[in-house]
């Protein structure tokens, strides 16, 4: 029997965080169809501060009433949080040892790792070693992918897609045998831009490539102003001031739309990131029409987790977690 099933504390006491009962009619909903997972960057302010371990992922998001696990690399490895850790062989085994052993604790599903500290696959790229071990990872962790960005130049539209294709081509052919898809977020410059990500993903020629769709990721260029000031909040949070907060969009010079774009990148879909950057009076995402986002998941066929990214600046990590499960239920007719 799992030990989920004696579990009944809600949330770590030492994050000093407001209980919410596991009972609670937002966190289960018998007519939604998905299961959902937790991406672990909503825990970035929490982690970074040094108030919650990485190795607390599962069992953090089974008290908040999730099934799968999206792993931030980052969380792991160093690079986002301080000096950089060496990968080794060894080290790379434990840690999957390890984190599948508190996934089976708590009765959670690993579903994937995200990426981010590698060479920028928008670019050309002459040893792409570095992913290896943490599609390695992936395998061992039982994870149905990875996923990536394609970064690259933001000037050279035709230089960024053939490299793009080139290296995603190479890393779907190191992840088939182990059963891992290499799968894109919309993630900035042009993999922001839908038609230029779905003609990257038309041109690999490998059945475990796809994407993941994320509601809030269609910010082509920013403001490098706003852009300095938002990037703080990610750190430090901020204090709501206004009957809207302050969001990761307002950096934006130049959106793609995000409704065409989830319409789009749906066809190749193996996840989705349910975003939310922050809320108004009635719970509603400032930014993203969540009923208008899922009706276009629903028509697409779309079954596998939806994982939830919560980045509302202005409110506790935790809290924005809840809100943004609440948002997801409550939008799906």
């Amino acid at each position: 029997m799992k030990r989920r099933k004696f579990i009944n504390n809600i949330f770590i006491s030492s994050l000093g965080l407001s209980s919410i009962s596991l009972t609670n009619p937002f966190l289960k909903s018998s007519d939604f169809p998905y299961k959902l997972s937790l991406a672990q960057f909503s825990l970035f302010r929490l982690e970074i501060s040094g108030k919650l371990d990485p190795m607390n992922f599962a069992k953090i998001s089974n008290e908040l009433g999730f099934q799968g696990l999206e792993y931030l690399q980052g969380s792991y490895a160093g690079g986002l949080f301080g000096k950089k850790k060496e990968i080794t062989l060894k080290g790379m085994k434990k840690l999957a040892m390890d984190l599948n052993k508190r996934a089976e604790d708590y009765g959670m599903e690993n579903i994937l790792i995200m990426i981010d500290i590698g060479p920028d696959l928008g670019r050309k790229v002459d040893n792409l070693d570095p992913y290896h071990p943490w599609i390695d990872c992936a395998s061992e962790m039982n994870c149905h992918s990875v996923r990536v960005n394609l970064r690259g130049s933001d000037d050279d539209l035709s230089q960024w897609t053939q490299n793009s294709i080139e290296n995603l081509s190479k890393l779907c052919e190191y992840a088939k045998p182990l059963n891992i898809n290499v799968i894109v977020e919309n993630h900035g410059g042009f993999s922001s831009n839908a038609d230029y990500l779905v003609n990257v993903i038309d041109n690999v020629n490998h059945e475990n490539v796809g994407t993941l769709p994320d509601f809030g990721n269609f910010c082509i260029k920013q403001d490098p102003k706003k852009s300095e000031e938002i990037s703080k909040l990610f750190i430090q949070g901020g204090k709501k001031d206004s009957t809207r907060p302050p969001t990761l969009y307002d950096t934006c010079a130049e959106r793609f739309d995000m409704y065409d774009g989830i319409e789009k990148l749906m066809k190749f879909a193996k996840g989705i990131s349910a975003k939310t950057h922050g809320f108004d009076s009635n719970g509603n995402d400032v930014d993203i029409d969540y009923k208008k986002m899922l009706q276009i998941v629903k028509n697409s066929g779309y079954s596998g987790f939806i994982g939830v990214e919560a980045q509302a600046f202005t409110m506790d990590p935790i809290e924005a977690i809840h809100a943004s499960k609440k948002l997801l239920l409550n939008s799906y007719s």
